[in-house]
């Protein structure tokens, strides 16, 4: 057990807000950038903290967050630390059902959002069950308990001038231990009852301290880190934490989809995506010849083709040299041009797409981890970055491969067990300590880990046949035509799959304009189909016959969080989707 640098990340956040050198966080906001100084941090997180024990918050209860990515989350999560109490991060598109759950099972007493209208219907009706709900937009409606953020932080203030709030704020912040809950974080639910991961200080700091020292090195002088994700995602929260370690300056932005014009704003030199943002990037990048003609577009092609074969790990070619002052600089510019690290975390990334961005200079390092991990398990070092790999054990963990070639972990950061769960506590670890994650893989000579599957997602046919369908769907969506695929078999006969269409290729396969492309006749296409069809039987090849694709079938919808067909990291949602299309699915057994 490696000693912790501080004892808490309340003590981490404060000893950063007293950096001379810090220069404070920025939040975009209807197109503008507002910034909090590391003074307006300090403070109004502890007039948060004093407002919060007023409003009647105990030690081992709960604060809910239920926002987009912004200081004031950081701040509440502080703030709810200060008060020995948890943070519990919330969806504002789960269900009723889920959201109620895990309120109740957490003991969520106040609950924080942006703006009421945000929350699905389902969700505005429950909020009379909470001591206070915290609306930070002053233009948003308040429920009968109901107060805006800046009121709250009056309240605090006023509460500050008391002496005796003083000596309560240092109290409290003495007192909190690295093994006390910090937060309690759910799966999303959609197989059973929501397991909520109990996380704590030395969960978190051990690995954010690990990552600092051996893997990723921050200058805070020159550094500007962009935060994109949702910061209720434990991948995006250890981030910040990781940023506030080295006293980075941090851009929280207002939504993911906003992302180029984030980073031609603000030219961040680092930041934590998921693997779908890389796709829209490369996506990006390679859809700039469809507006050129004649030598430009034959160099731009080039160029492309060359960063999508060559090996990035060797020593560059005269022709990408020459390709990187020609084309890939101005690729990079198109992003920013400042970036020096892009981590991708939350699924598997494109092998290929990751080669390509490599090739045109973007560090972009790979890594595995799980919620209960806190998240990180392993990442690919900047320097060494080993494609299809998702890179070698952070130091401070041991990790092995179980029966059935199972990654297990074991360390500091890896979490005590789920909140009022005491018999599958029992289940998830092994006996000598080792967590045992669900998730298959292998590690190569190097000790770099393969993830091969996943064991809790094995679908069953009907013929007593096994099939794994995260590395198969994971060789579908490598097509430019697939945006994702998502492959059926429990219980059935033999292997389909649901294809979703990309539509910005397809359009560009077909050479359509913006105003002259179909989504449903691109669907019909003969070229199309026929160039998927292609790609499943070189991938049926690959498989065991049970395991081969017999059908699949197009699907034209857009996969959006806010349909569910989609979790927050991008990921599909195997269940919603089954549900919806069923009768497509039906349709590939008739």
């Amino acid at each position: 057990m490696e000693p912790l640098q501080t004892p808490s990340l309340v003590h981490l956040f404060f000893t950063n807000c007293e950096r001379e050198d810090f220069a404070g966080w920025y939040h975009r906001k209807n197109e503008q950038w507002v910034h909090f100084s590391r003074t307006h941090l300090r403070d109004n997180t502890r007039y948060l903290a004093l407002a919060f024990k007023n409003r009647g918050i105990n030690p081992g209860q709960s604060i809910g967050i239920v926002a987009n990515s912004c200081p004031e989350w950081i701040m509440a999560d502080i703030a709810s630390q200060i008060n020995q109490a948890k943070v519990v991060p919330l969806f504002p598109n789960i269900s009723s059902e889920n959201f109620n759950f895990q309120c109740d099972d957490s003991d969520v007493q106040i609950l924080l959002l942006n703006n009421v209208k945000e929350l699905d219907q389902a969700l505005q009706d429950c909020l009379g069950r909470f001591k206070a709900v915290i609306c930070i937009d002053p233009g948003s409606s308040l429920p009968e308990n109901g107060v805006y953020w800046s009121d709250l932080l009056k309240e605090g203030e006023e509460l500050a001038k008391k002496e005796q709030s003083t000596l309560w704020l240092v109290n409290q912040i003495s007192t909190i231990t690295p093994d006390a809950t910090f937060s309690i974080i759910y799966t999303s639910g959609s197989t059973g009852r929501p397991k909520g991961a109990e996380l704590t200080h030395r969960n978190m700091l051990s690995q954010i301290q690990v990552i600092k020292k051996d893997f990723i090195h921050l200058d805070r002088r020159s550094d500007v880190a962009l935060v994109i994700l949702p910061v209720a995602h434990v991948l995006e929260r250890m981030s910040v934490y990781f940023y506030i370690l080295n006293g980075t300056k941090i851009y929280f932005g207002d939504t993911p989809k906003n992302a180029s014009t984030l980073m031609t704003e603000i030219r961040p030199t680092v930041m934590t995506v998921v693997p779908r943002i890389l796709e829209r990037v490369y996506e990006s990048m390679t859809g700039a010849a469809d507006k050129l003609y004649g030598p430009k577009r034959w160099l731009l092609d080039r160029a492309i083709k060359l960063a999508k074969i060559e090996d990035p790990l060797k020593r560059p070619s005269l022709g990408k040299r020459i390709y990187d002052k020609l084309v890939y600089s101005k690729m990079r510019d198109a992003i920013g041009g400042r970036f020096r690290i892009i981590v991708s975390g939350g699924g598997a990334l494109n092998k290929s797409i990751c080669r390509f961005l490599l090739n045109v200079g973007l560090n972009v390092t790979e890594g595995y981890g799980l919620t209960e991990c806190s998240p990180v398990v392993s990442v690919n070092k900047i320097g060494s970055i080993r494609p299809g790999s998702v890179g070698t054990p952070l130091t401070h963990l041991q990790v092995k491969i179980g029966e059935n070639s199972e990654v297990l972990v074991k360390g500091d950061s890896v979490f005590k067990g789920y909140h009022n769960m005491p018999e599958t506590n029992k289940e998830i670890f092994t006996e000598d300590g080792f967590f045992r994650t669900g998730d298959q893989g292998s590690f190569d000579k190097d000790g770099y880990l393969f993830l091969t599957g996943r064991i809790k997602e094995l679908l069953k046919t009907s013929t007593g046949k096994y099939v794994s369908p995260n590395p198969i769907e994971l060789e579908i969506s490598r097509h430019p035509l697939v945006e994702q695929a998502l492959v059926i078999a429990n219980d059935r006969k033999f292997a389909s799959v649901l294809i979703f269409l990309n539509p910005v290729n397809a359009r560009r396969f077909l050479q359509r304009d913006k105003h002259d492309f179909d989504v449903n006749k691109a669907m019909e296409s003969t070229r199309i189909n026929e160039a998927l069809q292609r790609h499943i039987t070189r991938i049926n090849k690959k498989l065991n016959h049970w395991e081969q694709i017999r059908k699949w079938t197009l699907v034209g919808d857009s996969l959006t969080v806010e349909s569910g067909l989609l979790t927050p990291t991008l990921k599909i949602r195997r269940k919603a989707a089954e549900e919806k299309y069923a009768e497509e699915i039906e349709r590939m057994y008739q």
